[in-house]
C-alpha cells in the first residue's frame, strides 16, 4: 500500500472536507450513531478514500483530538514565566479554540469525550504557570488543578455564548482571575 503524503494539498482538502462533514454529523447525533457510509456521502468522497486515512469513525475523531492537543502543546512549550507570557498563553489557547470553534464546541460539551477533556487538561497543566506555589504547603498543589478547571468552565461558557468576547479579552480576563486581580 502506498504511503499517503499528508502535505499534498489534495489530501489536506479531502481531510478538511471529511472533518467538516464529521462535525456537521456530530452536531446532530452521537459519534456511535455515525456511519462511514453516511459520512462519506455527506463529504462526497468514496469509502476507500476514507479508509486510506482512517480505520473507522472513532479513529478519525481520535486523530482530530490529537491534532488539537498538539496545537495546545505547541503553545504550552513556547510559554514563559512572565505575566505577559501567561496572557499570551491564554490568548493563544483561546485563538486555537476560536479557529476550531465547531470541533471544540462538540468535544468540550458536557456529553463529549471525557478522554479529550483529560488530554486537554493535562496539556494545559503542563504549562509552567508563574504562580507562587510553596512546594512544602499541604494545599498549594491544588492551585493549578483549580486554575485549569476554572479555565475549562470559562472556555465552555465562552463557547455556549457564541464567543462574543475576543480571544485577547478572554486571555486578559482569565489571567486577572488567575492572579486574583478581579
Amino acid at each position: 500500500m502506498e504511503k499517503i503524503n499528508n502535505n499534498d494539498r489534495r489530501v489536506q482538502r479531502t481531510k478538511r472536507n471529511l472533518h467538516s462533514s464529521l462535525v456537521k454529523l456530530m452536531k446532530m447525533k452521537k459519534i456511535n450513531k455515525i456511519s462511514v457510509k453516511e459520512l462519506t456521502e455527506l463529504a462526497d468522497v468514496n469509502r476507500a478514500t476514507f479508509y486510506a486515512y482512517y480505520v473507522d469513525i472513532f479513529d478519525m475523531v481520535a486523530q482530530l483530538e490529537n491534532e488539537m492537543i498538539e496545537e495546545i502543546k505547541k503553545v504550552v512549550t513556547t510559554g514563559n514565566d512572565t505575566n505577559s507570557g501567561e496572557c499570551t498563553f491564554f490568548i493563544k489557547v483561546f485563538d486555537i479554540i476560536k479557529e476550531n470553534e465547531d470541533l471544540f464546541s462538540i468535544l468540550l460539551r458536557n456529553d463529549g469525550d471525557c478522554s479529550f477533556f483529560e488530554k486537554f487538561k493535562k496539556a494545559i497543566m503542563d504549562y509552567k504557570f508563574s504562580l507562587e506555589i510553596d512546594a512544602n504547603s499541604k494545599t498549594d498543589h491544588f492551585v493549578i488543578p483549580f486554575v485549569v478547571s476554572g479555565l475549562f468552565g470559562t472556555i465552555q461558557q465562552w463557547l455556549i455564548e457564541g464567543m462574543n468576547v475576543s480571544s485577547t479579552e478572554m486571555g486578559q480576563f482569565v489571567l486577572k482571575m488567575v492572579l486574583n486581580e478581579r
